[in-house]
């Protein structure tokens, strides 16, 4: 069981340790932004990569996206509020720009992301198929 996640500990070595094939992006956002910006550097990285790897045909499939999914599930479970806060309005957000990413990151969610992705419709409409 893993103890709460500290929006304070969302840094560039949180993330290589989950995404090692991603440390080049992260090193290299980090060293840009300059300072830790949970936000800025989760997002800056994130982001583009998880899109991308939605839009594929065997996104099932993916390893990396499987990985980032169960990341995002443990910021749902046991993120502070402000972790909690990054993966809405940073994270998932994201994905409600189009309806292939929105849908196809729903079918990898576990309980706790579906809870504060829901949270979304409040303000966001579901994006619509074309």
């Amino acid at each position: 069981m893993l103890t709460t996640i500290k929006y304070e500990s969302l840094d560039c070595d949180f993330l290589c340790g989950h995404f090692p094939e991603l440390r080049e992006k992260i090193t290299a956002e980090n060293e840009w932004l300059g300072e830790n910006l949970p936000h800025c550097l989760f997002g800056n990285v994130l982001n583009p990569v998880v899109t991308g790897l939605l839009k594929q045909d065997d996104y099932r499939n993916n390893n990396l996206l499987e990985r980032v999914f169960r990341m995002y599930e443990d910021l749902a479970e046991y993120g502070d509020t402000e972790t909690k806060n990054l993966l809405q309005v940073t994270l998932l957000e994201y994905l409600w720009d189009e309806y292939i990413t929105y849908s196809r990151s729903c079918e990898l969610m576990g309980k706790n992301t579906r809870i504060i992705n829901g949270n979304i419709s409040d303000y966001l409409n579901i994006p619509e198929k074309f």
